[in-house]
């Protein structure tokens, strides 16, 4: 260390004064503080002293600024007087020379010094500089180098390595014996062992807390940079002397930071701040520059003043408290030589704390490697936060004794749908630079697709005006990260979606799911897919030749491959033959009657029928019409006209535009369209296309103008900005076999890499969904479409175990997710619902009932009252056998069956207070009350009074019971139980 820099102790806001020290000058200044700003100084030099001798370490009086004593290598100690450079300084000789490797003040006059080993001699000598600047003021200073005993001698043949004395007790000191301990010293005990000491290699740079001289810090400098934190209190119960008295006991440090530093470099200088308890500094050789924030951790009143009350008053404050590392922060990186980014000049080498500041964080004065003077401030923390899992935000406040916190909740604006209140966050994230400049041809037109009952997007705001389908939905998902960042509440109502689509019935049903999804349209497709699959697993109309083709792809189908999901697909009794998948397609399309379309020249034209179905395509001339009139109805011109010309119908789409008030550029389209010739090529036409096109923002109007320009249907297909189904809609058509193959290979493969949730029309809810989902889920964070996705298929075609884990840890997730949210009724929706779709289609449950959780027990015996003994419901088979149990004591008379008396003892209920007649009712599953219910079905439809009335209540107080009906009238007229010799009041 080249040079050193020190604060007064003595600075206020009026004086600030430090000492500069430049140890290869050998010189001293005091300065004092003239201007400066929050990051630098300027100062005058008050006086100095530059002929210094050689040294190894200095302290500079508390007491008296003019005051520096440094340790000479010689070991000398030696006092300098910052105004007197002209004389000879104090110099305190040792009988034996090795180095001074440490001095240091005390408030009260004392000066100890630190020596390295010298066999049969002492290492730690305190000196009396009173005494010595009193003979030297009475002979001239600087006249005398008579030698003067120490007033103590301490540490045979230990060295000494560092020194500080305590200011709340002046006539203890700290010292680290090099290799060894950090040992305190109390100056007024006899000679003998030291007061305290712990063993320990952290014996160099000893700073004591200014604010609490419990706490000592002391480092290893190198090799193994390791930072310990001693508490004084740790020894001995304090007795007469100031300082507790030990025994042969050694202790541990309170706190051990370790690897603090880089390896290569070393630790410099430790300091604690002067106006922030805790708080120590710490310099590196590299310029690293940091603090560490140290805590105590709380103690109740309560404890407090039960240890005062045993062991006197004020006497917790005698024992050690358990602390901790609360923060860690730099006030400086460190500087790497090869770094083009840092700047040396810039390098912290020496620091110290001020003893005032403006702020609640504590301020350094330092040294950089220019030997400027700079003020550091330490950054702020951030005020401690937590997130709960209801998306309520619990900020609390910055300083330690701020106790107040605030709740910062989501801007939802209930009881409306999370729908409006996500999309109203997500618009307003969007910067004015980036709305589009608006078309006459987007305003009217919705990007998704099914025509009816599709969610109206005419007023939604464009995040992106020309970016990909994809693209655009993941920058829609991404609010606030590209554009205007989102408030806090906006924030917290973004992240409460999934809790809030939960509450509102988000589950498995498509058809309720697109209801609530009118801010995602990539969602509200995706569902739209879910849902017809569903509706066509419901009424048997994918199943041929005993194989059940649904939640299939597109992809699976135009290659013949079920993969791994065929022998679940097919009947158990089937399994042993050969499935010939050309063949299943083929009988499929003609038992779905799927009629002929247009398109282009095929070897496979059922393999194409069949995945246009399942794309969602319009089957027939007829289909097609009633769609685009719907599309018209609800003023989305383009898409309507699109749908029309991808099946090769100029006509449709040009009536399309021009039915239902069109506008201008609707006009325009149809003008293009019917003034199109397909398939001649004009540079000037396709160019003026091309310009237009590129300045749309509808991706149907896109798709027309890239077809009616080019005349090609691969301009269609390369349109990203048109979402994918309606683009594998085109490719299914008019790409022929071998573009098609090479196209939904590259589309499925980029769609599952992606994560992109519009895939689902190339891979259905099969093997290859669930890798999509895991890229959806790496990318979005979202596990609750993907678990409500594949709970269609998981364990009914997905078996294997590797998806079935990771299946089954998503859904898991998801369970304990919608439990954090409190909705646990919910959560028993999604079980009861994912639990019902786990059924093959010929009837065979995939998933045990859940075990009976509630149960009535016999009074007498406590076993439960059902008639089975299992701890679960057992597998009934599905042809109606009759199940007999074997139960103990149980007869075979009606009786046993009706539950009025005990299948395990045979005694009966407890007789009505009232009536006197046995509790209880029929069981309706027993054979007697099916028959009579068979017998007596009129009556039994025959409206009743009161259904309550055929349930038995107790008194909490007496345990008496009641039939319902009877328990009602009685205490409508009385207070007391009415069974005799009972005083007991049950209606409380």
């Amino acid at each position: 260390m080249e040079t050193a820099i020190r604060w007064s102790p003595a600075s206020n806001a009026d004086e600030q004064r430090f000492l500069y020290v430049d140890v290869s000058g050998k010189s001293f200044k005091l300065c004092r503080v003239t201007s400066g700003d929050s990051t630098s100084l300027n100062y005058d030099v008050l006086a100095s002293h530059s002929r210094a001798p050689v040294f190894r370490a200095f302290d500079w009086s508390p007491v008296d600024e003019t005051l520096v004593a440094v340790g000479q290598s010689s070991g000398e100690a030696t006092i300098l007087r910052l105004d007197d450079d002209i004389h000879a300084p104090i110099v305190f000789p040792i009988r034996n020379q090795r180095y001074c490797n440490a001095v240091a003040f005390s408030t009260q006059g004392l000066l100890a010094a630190g020596l390295d080993k010298v066999r049969n001699d002492f290492c730690l000598n305190i000196w009396d500089v009173n005494q010595r600047l009193s003979v030297t003021d009475s002979r001239g200073y600087g006249s005398d180098r008579h030698a003067l005993e120490p007033l103590r001698k301490l540490a045979s043949s230990e060295p000494i390595t560092s020194i500080k004395f305590f200011r709340d007790q002046p006539d203890t000191l700290v010292t680290g014996v090099k290799g060894q301990f950090v040992r305190i010293y109390d100056l007024r005990e006899g000679p003998g062992n030291p007061s305290l000491q712990f063993p320990t290699r952290c014996v160099h740079n000893l700073a004591i807390d200014w604010l609490d001289e419990n706490y000592i810090a002391s480092g290893n400098p190198s090799g193994d940079p390791t930072i310990c934190i001693w508490d004084r209190r740790s020894g001995a119960r304090f007795q007469s002397a100031a300082l507790p008295t030990t025994d042969s006991s050694q202790f541990s440090a309170a706190l051990e930071f370790k690897n603090v530093i880089d390896p290569k470099s070393s630790i410099w200088s430790l300091r604690f701040s002067r106006t922030k308890r805790g708080c120590l500094g710490m310099l590196s050789s590299d310029g690293h520059f940091k603090a560490y924030d140290i805590a105590k951790e709380y103690v109740s009143d309560e404890n407090r003043t039960s240890l005062d009350q045993t062991l006197g008053r004020d006497s917790a404050k005698s024992y050690p408290e358990q602390i901790y590392t609360k923060t860690v922060r730099d006030f400086r990186n460190p500087y790497f030589p090869h770094d083009r980014n840092t700047n040396p000049s810039q390098k912290v080498t020496s620091f110290d704390f001020l003893n005032f500041c403006a702020s609640i964080e504590p301020t350094t004065v330092t040294l950089l490697a220019n030997r400027s003077v700079a003020l550091f401030t330490l950054q702020s923390q951030p005020c401690p936060m937590d997130l709960s899992s209801q998306s309520v935000l619990a900020c609390g406040g910055l300083g330690e004794h701020d106790l107040d916190f605030k709740l910062i909740r989501p801007s939802s604006e209930f009881p409306s749908r999370i729908s409006k209140t996500s999309k109203t966050a997500r618009d307003r994230s969007v910067s004015p630079t980036a709305q589009p400049n608006g078309n006459s041809t987007t305003t009217g037109d919705n990007k998704n697709g099914g025509g009816r009952n599709s969610p109206d997007s005419s007023a939604e705001t464009e995040i992106a005006q020309r970016l990909p389908g994809r693209e655009s939905r993941e920058r829609s998902l991404s609010a606030g990260m590209f554009d205007t960042r989102l408030t806090v509440r906006d924030a917290l109502a973004w992240m409460s979606v999934p809790q809030v689509r939960c509450q509102e019935g988000y589950l498995v049903d498509g058809e309720a799911n697109k209801e609530l999804l009118s801010d995602d349209p990539g969602l509200w497709e995706f569902w739209d897919w879910v849902g017809r699959a569903r509706e066509n697993s419901a009424n048997e109309s994918m199943i041929i030749n005993s194989v059940d083709m649904n939640y299939i792809g597109v992809y699976s189908i135009w290659n013949e491959r079920l993969g791994q999901s065929l022998e679940d697909r097919v009947l158990r009794s089937n399994l042993n033959q050969t499935i010939d998948i050309n063949n299943l397609i083929t009988d499929l399309v003609k038992a779905l009657r799927i009629p002929k379309g247009k398109g282009c020249t095929t070897r496979f034209p059922a393999h194409r029928r069949l995945c246009l179905r399942i794309s969602g395509a319009a089957e027939s001339t007829a289909d097609l019409e009633a769609m685009v009139n719907n599309l018209v109805e609800a003023r989305q011109h383009t898409k309507a006209a699109a749908l029309a010309l991808f099946q090769d119908e100029p006509k449709m789409a040009f009536l399309a535009l021009r039915k239902n008030q069109p506008t201008q550029a609707h006009k325009l389209l149809a003008m293009a369209i019917s003034g199109a010739a397909k398939g001649v090529t004009d540079p000037y036409w396709e160019e003026t296309c091309r310009e237009i096109g590129h300045e749309l923002t509808d991706p149907y109007a896109r798709a027309i103008l890239a077809l009616v320009g080019k005349g090609d249907w691969n301009s269609v297909v390369e349109e990203v900005t048109l979402p994918l189904r309606y683009r594998v809609e085109v490719a299914l058509r008019w790409l022929p076999d071998d573009e098609l193959t090479s196209y939904l290979r590259d589309a499925t493969m980029d769609a599952i890499r992606q994560g992109n949730i519009e895939g689902v029309v190339l891979t259905g809810l099969d093997h290859g969904a669930m890798d999509l989902f895991q890229s959806y889920i790496d990318k979005f964070g979202d596990i609750q479409t993907p678990v409500l996705a594949m709970s269609h298929t998981v364990l009914r075609f997905i078996t294997d175990r590797p998806n079935r884990t990771r299946y089954e840890a998503w859904r898991e997730t998801y369970r304990r997710q919608i439990n954090s949210w409190k909705l646990q009724l919910d959560r028993a929706r999604f079980d009861v619902e994912s639990r019902k779709l786990a059924v093959t289609w010929y009837g065979r449950k995939l998933i045990k009932p859940p075990p009976q959780q509630i149960s009535l027990v016999c009074n007498y015996c406590t076993r439960p009252l059902s008639q089975q003994d299992g701890p679960e419901y057992p597998d009934f088979p599905s042809t109606g056998v009759e199940v007999v149990h074997s139960v103990p004591m149980s007869p075979l008379g009606t009786a046993s069956q009706s539950s009025t008396i005990c299948p395990k003892c045979g005694r009966h209920m407890p007789r009505c207070g009232i009536c006197s007649l046995w509790l209880g009712t029929t069981d309706p599953m027993s054979r007697a009350s099916i028959a009579s219910g068979s017998m007596s079905k009129q009556a039994s439809e025959a409206p009743q009074e009161d259904v309550m009335k055929r349930f038995v209540v107790f008194c909490i107080n007496c345990n008496h019971g009641f039939h319902a009906h009877h328990a009602r009238d009685w205490f409508r007229k009385h207070k007391i139980c009415p069974v005799a010799e009972c005083s007991c009041i049950c209606d409380r």
